[in-house]
């Protein structure tokens, strides 16, 4: 369920970039600062070259921000509690980066083009940060640390992607979502009770590289704890260290390779395969 409303969501967001209404210019450069609480603000800029920064230091704020074309640059930080931040870009060569001090905070960036690159870093807790991206060679990164009760979700449709998630606290959640060949997803979660969830979906020759340090953690997403690839070619690796850790792992198609190592007490591990000449390894320890 978790996946498949990702899935919904990358699609909405790739509607959402097209739909926006934008402000007609080229060379423009934005820069916003909100210190009140309960604002808004919209900002659209067409044209190659645009530049947009957007700080908000207080509660309740909520921003938009939309650019079309190329070369685009969209900085956003947010030190302010409670606020909603949503960039959506349409183009080639753009570039995102979304800063989060505090904590209640939600961000969402949507790509859409060629060569786009998000970096999200939240250093809080209770807020949610999601990157969608839609296209040809995307790269994105997540940085999450702070108390925890944290989301991390990244859904890609598109070839040669790679997403990468570093995880740390407590009671946090992290998703990552493909769609296509040649992707590669790695995630590293530090901390206590985390679980991550990763889902490859009609494609071949796809990667997923996790791991877990610390104690009650799961590999699986919310409601249906599996690492999960469907297609032909592609590799799992997890590994565990710390106690009463479990894993769920399910491969359908040809020529998968499974590995689970864990290290501690009372772990689990769960793998299913549905194909030919699959390979599956798991190495259990204790400390």
């Amino acid at each position: 369920q978790t996946f498949q409303t990702m899935k919904q969501f990358t699609f909405a967001a790739a509607a959402m970039v097209v739909g926006m209404s934008f402000t007609y210019a080229q060379q423009n450069a934005s820069n916003l600062t909100q210190d009140g609480d309960d604002n808004e603000a919209v900002v659209g800029q067409v044209g190659g070259e645009n530049t947009s920064v957007i700080t908000q230091n207080a509660d309740d704020n909520e921003t938009r921000v939309s650019q079309r074309g190329n070369g685009n640059n969209g900085e956003i930080e947010l030190s302010g509690g409670a606020s909603t931040v949503s960039l959506a870009q349409l183009g080639d060569g753009n570039l995102s980066v979304t800063l989060i001090s505090e904590a209640n905070n939600v961000a969402t960036v949507g790509q859409r083009g060629d060569g786009n690159v998000a970096r999200q870093e939240l250093d809080a807790a209770n807020s949610e940060a999601s990157i969608f991206a839609r296209g040809d060679n995307n790269r994105t990164i997540q940085m999450v640390s702070g108390v925890g009760n944290n989301v991390a979700s990244i859904a890609i449709a598109g070839s040669n992607n790679v997403a990468t998630q570093e995880i740390a606290g407590e009671n946090s959640r992290s998703y990552i979502t493909t769609i296509g060949d040649n992707s590669l997803a790695v995630t590293a979660q530090e901390g206590v009770s985390n679980n991550v969830g990763i889902l490859q979906n009609m494609g071949d020759n796809n990667v997923a590289v996790v791991s877990q340090t610390g104690n009650n953690n799961f590999a699986g997403g919310e409601d249906d704890p599996q690492l999960n690839q469907i297609g032909n070619d592609n590799n799992i690796s997890l590994t565990q260290t710390g106690d009463f850790n479990s894993s769920a792992v399910t491969q359908r198609g040809d020529g998968n390779e499974a590995l689970n190592s864990q290290s501690g007490d009372s772990n689990r591990s769960f793998i299913t395969q549905q194909g030919n000449s699959n390979s599956a390894t798991v190495v259990q320890s204790a400390q």
